[in-house]
Formats: C-alpha cells, sequence, structure tokens
C-alpha cells in the first residue's frame, strides 16, 4: 500500500483509516471555511465602515450648502 491515502485508494484501507481520513479532511474543509468567513466578514466590515464615512461626508457638504443658503421664511 501507499503512504499516502488519496480518494482513489482509500478503498484498499481498513474501515477505521478510511473514518480517520474522511475525519481529517472535514476538519481540514472546517478550518477552510472558517477562515474564508473571517475574511467575508472583513471584508464586509470594511465596506460597511466605508459607506458610513462617504455618507457623513455627503451629509456634511449638504450642511454646509443648507448653512450657506438663506431659507424662505414663506416656504
Amino acid at each position: 500500500m501507499a503512504d499516502k491515502i488519496t480518494r482513489f485508494n482509500l478503498h484498499e484501507y481498513s474501515i477505521s483509516a478510511q473514518m480517520e481520513y474522511r475525519k481529517a479532511r472535514r476538519a481540514e474543509a472546517r478550518e477552510i471555511m472558517e477562515r474564508n468567513t473571517q475574511f467575508a466578514n472583513s471584508f464586509a466590515s470594511i465596506s460597511a465602515n466605508r459607506a458610513i464615512g462617504e455618507g457623513d461626508i455627503f451629509s456634511r457638504i449638504a450642511m454646509e450648502r443648507m448653512a450657506g443658503q438663506r431659507v424662505s421664511k414663506k416656504a
């Protein structure tokens, strides 16, 4: 038997060895998913913070423009 278990020679190993191999593969996949989720969350928070910052800038510009104009009391 080969030293490394692959999906092509998995049938040559005992049931317990197959279960251990599959358990290790699931653990690796879980770690990768968690890492990708952390990356996605960090990018989402960056995007949200950027949107908030842009909204603050736009509101400041609007407030400055409103302060510079005379407001009609007839309206």
